[in-house]
């Protein structure tokens, strides 16, 4: 008789981390919207001026990408509003598990609509990328909403609870969840079936990424994406979240990239590469508070 392994308890860290989050959860269930955001906005600047969570970092991002052109007051004061924005980003995660798909609808808006609806009518499917920029965490739940048939590319968190907790989230919400590794074969399957699949592709890759220009400096871009759009044969969108002055969002979409015919299979995914990193690019320079400045974007260098 075979007997099979349990899955192993979740470790006390995890389970005091989960049940702190969840304490958390519940508290903004006695928060309507107004004041959530309120209070996120509060979080950011105290972790700003008192806390100074990876200041240095983002201080130093900031200039790298924005010194030669701005002065050290808009250095500060685009550090300061990014704090506020990722306090409201935090917020709305943490509330996301008792929201209504009506919520979804009434404050998150989307543009470009009819890019996607192309491609539905062409009988293909697509990947539908983003980067840490605004409240990606809603982009695939909105377009679940509108009809579209999506699945996001999830990489599993240490914390087993929370994990699972944010993904039955996702899962309620209309969204597939396809786990990273081994997942190309499940992609293409989806591609075939008209089908989306949502990744975020703006963290440094180490030396086996591309490097391409992003603002200014060398960055290393997994080739994944692109990878996955030359081998699959679909084209792929970029979608960014943008806060509005009510805190609301305005998803924009933009037109297909697609592989050149003339383009061989290197030449297709360097290309690619550099022309959703030159997108991700123009959205920073537009909304440079919504960026995600705490990544170590620049940390890899090519070789001199």
């Amino acid at each position: 008789m075979t007997v099979m392994a349990s899955k192993p308890a979740p470790k006390l860290k995890h389970r005091l981390e989960y049940g702190a989050f969840q304490l958390l959860y519940q508290l903004t269930k006695l928060l309507p919207r107004r004041a959530l955001l309120a209070t996120g906005r509060g979080l950011g600047t105290f972790v700003w001026k008192v806390v100074g969570f990876r200041k240095k970092v983002i201080l130093d991002n900031l200039t790298q990408a924005f010194g030669q052109e701005k002065d050290a007051v808009w250095i500060q004061n685009t550090a300061h509003e990014f704090y506020r924005n990722l306090g409201m980003t935090l917020m709305e995660f943490l509330a996301s598990g008792h929201r209504s798909t009506q919520y979804l609808v009434d404050n998150v808006a989307m543009e470009g609509l009819e890019n996607i609806e192309e491609v539905i009518a062409q009988g293909k499917g697509a990947l539908l990328m983003s980067g840490h920029f605004g409240n990606f965490e809603l982009l695939l739940p909105r377009a679940a909403r509108q009809g579209f048939k999506v699945h996001g590319i999830v990489k599993p968190q240490s914390n087993k609870l929370i994990d699972k907790f944010h993904n039955d989230i996702r899962k309620r919400e209309g969204v597939g969840i396809i786990h990273t590794g081994g997942s190309f074969q499940k992609i293409q399957n989806k591609m075939k079936a008209q089908e989306f699949v949502g990744l975020l592709g703006d963290q440094d890759a180490g030396r086996k990424g591309q490097f391409v220009n992003f603002l200014g400096r060398p960055a290393s871009v997994t080739r994944g994406p692109a990878t996955l759009a030359v081998k699959v044969g679909c084209p792929l969108f970029m979608a960014f979240l943008y806060r509005q002055p009510d805190y609301s969002h305005v998803i924009k979409i933009s037109k297909k990239i697609e592989v050149d015919p003339s383009w061989n299979e290197e030449t297709a995914i360097r290309k690619l590469t550099e022309i959703h990193t030159a997108k991700l690019e123009e959205a920073v320079r537009e909304a440079p508070a919504m960026y995600y400045w705490v990544h170590r974007r620049w940390k890899t260098q090519p070789p001199q």
